[in-house]
């Protein structure tokens, strides 16, 4: 399918056929004719009821054929003109490769600014990004503009085309899950926070970059009652723990007593069951209740709710749904990461140490000072 056909409602119109045609190359005719009949294919303005602020009211079915239609329009224009700045990159690229301006201008650059009416080196970076661009393009349904191919060919020089291509496709359907849009500028900042290397298999690079992406872009910051603190009451905690530390170690009692032998018995070993956190268990238990209220609360309970009971009332409770799923998801997505044990170097046996800078993916032999493997999170 073409680049229109995937944003177009309506491949059979004959305006989205002749569109279609055009991006493929097949000589659609004019192609101002082509843009005539899409713009006139909308509907007619006289048509269309004007609705004033402070109307909430459902729309008409006449209403939802002429916003159907506009939209279709608006998304095949769209397609059309985001498409067309990779073309015309693609047909300079040619042009430069055969220099078919040899005869008819001094220099490239006066060929491209009398043809295109832009600067030879805005054009350089178009045609440096255009193979990306359609690539991308045919593969998501989707047009990246100039500054977000920037961003994907950094991504492409370093994980590979089918990264970049995915990192693009990611950031623009949680942006928009979110409500907002994807930009160079959101791109940039989940481009930044990728791992030095990502996973073989395409399907684990898209989880890894959807990981990414919801961190990055899930809202940035920690909860407010989470980043502000009391320091007398975090040094009193430290105090405290410190001190329950050294009575572990020494295995001795607030009181100094040697616990051992809490029973006061016949001196037999007592065993402790392993201690686990219990910062551990809350997590663990907040996951099982969470996972119980997943099971309970399906896709036919909304439906049931939306159905049965008050509008107002079920809109609210979904929103709030909502808003708490999201504190969840906020909460869990901002959780340190952890690593495994330290590897041996394998030629000097040296316990290896994180890398740094540009080797902070990798373990690192400060003896040898050489990489040993990469550094992943678990």
């Amino acid at each position: 399918m073409s680049i229109a056909g995937k944003f177009a409602t309506n491949g059979s119109s004959a305006v989205a056929n002749r569109t279609n045609a055009l991006l493929d190359g097949k000589g659609a005719g004019d192609p101002i004719e082509v843009m005539r009949e899409l713009a006139e294919s909308l509907p007619n303005l006289d048509a269309v009821q004007e609705v004033f602020e402070g109307d909430a009211s459902e729309l008409t079915e006449t209403e939802r054929q002429q916003k159907n239609k506009t939209e279709e329009v608006i998304r095949t224009a769209v397609a059309v003109g985001n498409a067309s700045i990779w073309i015309v990159a693609q047909g300079l690229e040619r042009a430069h490769k055969g220099r078919w301006w040899r005869r008819s201008h001094e220099t490239y650059e006066a060929y491209v600014n009398d043809l295109t009416g832009r600067s030879a080196s805005y054009v350089r970076r178009l045609r440096s990004g255009a193979p990306l661009a359609l690539e991308t393009a045919a593969r998501t349904g989707r047009v990246p503009n100039p500054g977000q191919v920037e961003e994907t060919r950094k991504t492409e020089k370093v994980h590979g085309q089918t990264a970049a291509i995915l990192l693009f496709q990611v950031v623009s359907e949680v942006a928009e899950e979110m409500g907002d849009k994807s930009t160079a500028e959101t791109l940039r900042l989940v481009r930044q926070e990728l791992p030095p290397a990502l996973p073989d298999a395409p399907e684990q690079q898209k989880i890894e970059i959807e990981r990414v992406t919801r961190r990055a872009l899930g809202h940035g910051v920690e909860d407010a009652d989470e980043a502000e603190g009391d320091p007398e009451q975090d040094a009193e905690n430290r105090g405290t723990d410190t001190e329950a530390g050294a009575n572990e170690e020494t295995g001795s009692g607030a009181d100094g007593h040697d616990d051992e032998h809490s029973d006061g018995g016949d001196g037999d070993e007592i065993v402790d069951a392993e201690i686990v956190p219990e910062s551990l268990v809350v997590i663990k238990d907040a996951a099982k209740t969470l996972l119980n209220f997943n099971r309970s609360i399906t896709r036919k309970t909304f439906i049931q709710a939306a159905a049965e009971a008050n509008p107002e009332e079920y809109a609210a409770a979904v929103a709030d749904f909502l808003k708490q799923a999201t504190a969840f998801q906020k909460k869990a997505l901002h959780a340190p990461k952890v690593y495994g044990a330290a590897p041996v170097c394998q030629t000097c046996e040296t316990v290896t140490v994180p890398g740094d800078k540009t080797f902070k993916g990798y373990w690192w032999c400060p003896q040898c000072e050489a990489t040993q493997g990469d550094r992943k999170p678990l």
